[in-house]
């Protein structure tokens, strides 16, 4: 049936319908005395694992935690500006070959975090991808509503490196964390947030088939929110 025979249908169905007029304001927003606990408690909620690292000497048993979790031996990070935004300490002997057609990982063979982490870089593949276990990136927002993070899409990789790993973890500022979906969208400056946002609540699922849950169908089966100062 061509697009014009549908288009046509819907327009004698709708002939002399009557339309609502839209609402004058939007709803009461839920505000929180604590929009930590709530999001966690909403993150949880959906299969999502919180962890708190606000307090410097938190950050390490935190990291070493998501690796015994996932019983990774790597860490894939989305970029360098992870560690400078949220002050994880880091080393390497070279960071040239750190650029945007790299992928930067850091290796923990008693699935241990000890800083500084040591970064490597392998070459953006397909067979490299294809072997990541866990990976890591920052997040614009965090809302409170809903446990739900906001990514920026980076311009060159997409969401590959958020959706691809069976697992992902993601950093999270306090000062980044929304109390609802209201205050995202008036913090929202269009044209200056990249390409694209996605916004995720916890670890993928479907219950397509036969009203079965399953998780990791489209994406990372764990689904780790690390937050930060």
């Amino acid at each position: 049936m061509s697009r014009s025979v549908i288009l046509g249908r819907i327009r004698r169905a709708l002939d002399g319908a009557e339309v609502p007029e839209l609402p004058a304001s939007l709803p009461k927003f839920p505000e929180y005395s604590d929009p930590v606990e709530a999001f966690k408690r909403e993150l949880e909620h959906v299969g999502g694992i919180f962890l708190d690292a606000r307090e410097k000497n938190r950050l390490m048993p935190a990291l070493t935690a998501v690796l015994q979790r996932t019983k990774a031996m790597e860490i894939c990070w989305e970029d360098l500006d992870i560690f400078q935004k949220y002050q994880i300490p880091i080393k390497s002997h070279n960071l040239k070959p750190f650029s945007e057609s790299a992928l930067v990982y850091s290796c923990h063979d008693r699935q241990k975090i000890e800083f500084p982490i040591t970064l490597h870089a392998r070459k953006y593949q397909r067979h490299n991808l294809e072997k990541i276990e866990i990976s890591a990136s920052s997040s614009l927002f965090g809302i409170a509503e809903t446990g739900t993070i906001v990514h920026r899409v980076r311009g060159g990789r997409g969401r590959v490196l958020a959706v691809l790993p069976p697992a992902h973890l993601v950093f999270l500022s306090r000062k980044d964390l929304l109390m609802n979906h209201s205050e995202l969208f008036h913090s929202l400056r269009p044209g200056r947030e990249g390409s694209a946002m996605t916004l995720v609540t916890g670890p993928s699922r479907t219950a397509d088939i036969e009203r079965t849950l399953v998780l990791g169908a489209h994406g990372p089966k764990q689904f780790f929110v690390i937050l930060m100062p």
